[in-house]
């Protein structure tokens, strides 16, 4: 499985745009996607985002950590 970590998660939608395009992608739709910030609340708000995301696009393939 391969391993995306984004540092600096807590910029949702630009976490958003860039992570989402990757779960677009054939070859990483079954990625891990490992966020991290020093924002725990703002963490928490787009590992949301991602969820969800990854439920309506990508059928739930991906683990987002």
């Amino acid at each position: 499985m391969k391993k995306i970590t984004f540092v600096g998660a807590g910029s949702t939608v630009f976490a958003k745009n860039i992570l989402g395009d990757c779960l677009c992608t054939p070859c990483l739709q079954d990625a891990e996607l490992a966020l991290y910030d020093i924002d725990p609340q703002r963490l928490r708000e787009s590992a949301a985002v991602m969820r969800a995301l990854n439920r309506r696009i990508n059928r739930n393939r991906a683990r987002i950590t």
